[in-house]
Formats: C-alpha cells, structure tokens, sequence
C-alpha cells in the first residue's frame, strides 16, 4: 500500500463534449479534466458525461498517477478551490483509492486569498 501527499506546483486544464478515452479497459466520455502536478506524481480529476460510465478511483504506483471520475456539473467547484486555494495538497491512496483528493493545509477561519 502507498500513500502519496504532494504539494501541486501547477495544473492543466480541458474542457470539451465528449471526448472518448478509456481507462483500465472501460471506455469513458470525458467532458472535461484538471491534471495536478508536482513531486514527480499526477492526480487527474476526469469529469465525465452523464451517459458515461464511471471507473473506480485509482492510484497506481508503478506511473506515479492517480485518478477519480466525477460528474461535469462539479468540475467548477474544483476548478475553484485550485484557483483560489494556497497551497494545494493532492492525496493518493493506494489501498483507499476513493480517497484520492485535493486539499488545503489549515487556514485561519475568514481568512481571504490574497
């Protein structure tokens, strides 16, 4: 089991219909993703169309990446939290795969983003 924690330096982001691609033998629909970045590891958020089917979340250790599929209509709300965040944290399980996120270290309560 490995659990990889690391700070996201930059991300990359696509937005489109229905682009077909296939992950772990199923062939999924893609909308849109946002690729996280850092420490030599990827996290790949794939939000998907709603007719696509979704795979299981996965961390695979051998390629440093990890993955979740979620559906299009919540790829604003982590668009926002990469955006305005600082700094960003990406988490990768192994043995918890659904456990896969992005995170924030601790903030003081209404603190603003400067």
């Amino acid at each position: 089991m490995a659990i990889k924690r690391f700070n996201v330096d930059y991300y990359i982001t696509n937005v489109g219909y229905k682009s077909s691609a296939s992950w772990g033998g199923t062939k999924i629909q893609i909308q849109g993703y946002i690729t996280c970045y850092g420490d030599k590891h990827r996290f790949i958020m794939y939000f998907l169309h709603p007719d696509s089917p979704v795979p299981s979340p996965a961390f695979h250790e051998n390629t440093r990446v990890g993955a979740v599929f979620l559906p299009f209509k919540d790829m604003q709300t982590y668009l926002d939290v990469i955006r305005n965040e600082k700094p960003i944290y990406a988490y990768l399980n192994s043995k918890n795969p659904e456990w896969n996120s992005i995170r924030t270290s601790r903030e003081p309560v209404g603190e603003e983003e400067s």
